[in-house]
């Protein structure tokens, strides 16, 4: 795994790349769709769910088109024709979601919201803040990457609220978890938003820089991430 995107020090200040091509795996894995199907039966239609105005125009349909979908398909038919997660942003608002692999929030709550209000329970976050409205537009019109990443104890792709994480006093307790988001242009005004979530031991993309930004994050984001812990057991155990 290519750990570019981990950065010292730490900042949760928006950084993105271009991308080009197609954001989603067209050929699905199964073992995310399995993962979904699950999540979708514990969870239902707190995972996906869209507003009146996303019915209104169609923006199911413009997502079945994008990702080459019968167009009659349901949201859930969507959710499980490929491996990623994604939303819809229509002027800058959250007007269709379908999140199999939350971290830490319910996907249905955040229906209608601004991306301002959607990052706003994150640590450190004025500058993703005050950009938010231009990175609304921006999404509109050209194709962006970025990545959000983290080291839990949790080996699950989903974080719904409400999961436990468990306890960890070696580095074979703990994972490394990225998200890789990916948004493209659907039209004037609308954008395709992307989530792929890959979590993978610790110990087989371990790299030094990883310490070295978890020890520049500041108490927020630490208690945030919950990384206290975790931050002392990595700068204690010989790695």
């Amino acid at each position: 795994m290519n750990l570019d995107f981990v950065k010292t020090p730490f900042t949760n200040n928006p950084s993105m790349v271009r991308h080009e091509g197609i954001a989603f795996n067209k050929n699905s894995n199964d073992f995310y769709v399995k993962k979904k199907k699950n999540e979708l039966r514990l969870h239902g239609n707190f995972l996906y769910g869209e507003s009146k105005l996303s019915i209104a125009r169609g923006l199911k349909n413009e997502v079945a088109n994008y990702i080459e979908a019968e167009s009659d398909f349901s949201l859930e038919d969507l959710t499980l024709t490929i491996e990623e997660d994604f939303a819809v942003m229509y002027k800058g608002h959250m007007e269709l979601v379908s999140v199999c692999f939350p971290s830490g929030w319910v996907p249905v709550k955040k229906i209608g919201q601004k991306l301002s209000s959607i990052h706003a329970p994150v640590a450190d976050n004025d500058q993703l803040l005050q950009s938010s409205e231009k990175l609304s537009i921006y999404m509109t019109k050209q194709s962006i990457k970025r990545w959000v990443w983290t080291v839990t104890t949790c080996s699950e792709l989903s974080n719904f609220p409400g999961f436990k994480q468990p306890e960890a006093d070696r580095l074979d307790d703990l994972y490394f978890r990225v998200e890789t988001q990916t948004s493209v242009p659907l039209g004037v005004d609308t954008s395709l938003f992307f989530i792929k979530v890959e979590v993978v031991p610790l110990q087989k993309v371990w790299d030094e820089k990883i310490l070295d930004s978890i020890n520049s994050m500041s108490e927020n984001i630490l208690n945030y991430k919950d990384l206290k812990q975790i931050k002392k057991l990595l700068n204690t155990i010989k790695v």
